[in-house]
């Protein structure tokens, strides 16, 4: 006698909370492609028998989703009535997981179109002093930037302190907008002492935006730039900067301000780089006393 094909399943196992046997169910695939074709949130996991609230299970299950891969930046997500009706939960309970993933950026509503998928950070470790060129290209991304502003001007006076410069000396400001993949992510001003980078104004304006401004700079000093000292702090970004970034008024920010220094310890350069919070988070890895950073974090930095 000839059997039948076997239509093809996907067999899950489960733990029955009566007996402590495993059991199992079996779905045919073509059912599970044409759920998981029409949404993507189908297969999430959420246990009521659990201690871990249900808003956290939500939270954890979209998010194993979104950092593997199975949600995609741009993809839309069920929305919290969906998610209700399918997992039996409250909406207090989807909107809080849409929400908490939403201010941690991994997720962006729009209103009246749904809640999508934010597309990734960029993330960059403090304790590297690297370019901005230097770090796109480490992530696949393609640098660059427009100027904006050139000029020589009388600095703040703190900015004059930050340089050590006389009362009367001037600098060049240098504006210039940073993009990656062709989007604006950072605004960059910088304050460059005139006595040494005179030489810079006769730098072409095309030249400035395409090539490495690290290594324009070099030209102009005999000594290397070998450190930096910098402070982060978050601001709202308003005006005429958040037009130039794209993002709407009072948007978060990060501000960076950072001197660097050449090999003798002259400060070269303050620069103040305005970020998107939305699209960029800097990450810092700590070490207990003792367990110096070579020795024991090694390649982590």
């Amino acid at each position: 006698m000839k059997l039948a094909p076997k239509e093809p399943s996907i067999h899950l196992m489960y733990n029955a909370n009566d007996n402590g046997k495993t059991r199992g169910l079996s779905f045919p695939i073509e059912i599970l492609q044409k759920e998981r074709g029409r949404t993507k949130d189908t297969m999430l996991q959420i246990d009521k028998t659990s201690p871990i609230p249900l808003h956290v299970q939500l939270k954890r299950a979209l998010l194993k989703m979104i950092e593997e891969g199975e949600l995609k930046p741009g993809d839309k997500i069920m929305s919290e009535s969906e998610l209700c009706e399918k997992y039996n939960i409250s909406r207090i309970t989807a909107r809080r997981a849409i929400d908490d993933l939403a201010r941690e950026g991994y997720l962006r509503k729009v209103p009246g179109k749904g809640t999508f998928v934010s597309t990734p950070k960029i993330t960059e470790k403090l304790g590297l002093l690297v370019t901005f060129t230097e770090d796109m290209l480490s992530r696949g991304l393609k640098p660059g930037s427009k100027l904006m502003k050139r000029d020589i001007i009388t600095p703040p006076t703190d900015i004059a302190e930050y340089l050590r410069l006389s009362q009367d000396e001037k600098v060049i400001y240098l504006e210039r907008l940073l993009l990656a993949n062709e989007e604006p992510i950072c605004l960059q001003k910088v304050f460059l002492p005139f006595r040494i980078f005179a030489g810079f104004l006769t730098v072409d304006e095309r030249e400035v935006e395409t090539r490495e401004l690290c290594d324009i700079l070099n030209m102009f000093i005999s000594r290397p730039v070998v450190w930096a000292r910098q402070t982060l702090e978050s601001v709202l970004i308003t005006g005429k900067e958040a037009k130039l970034l794209g993002v709407q008024e009072n948007s978060p920010g990060l501000l960076c301000k950072r001197i660097t220094f050449d090999e003798m310890d002259n400060p070269v350069e303050y620069v103040e780089f305005l970020y998107r919070a939305d699209r960029y988070k800097f990450v810092v890895n700590l070490a207990r006393p003792g367990f110096g950073r070579n020795a024991y974090l090694g390649n982590r930095f």
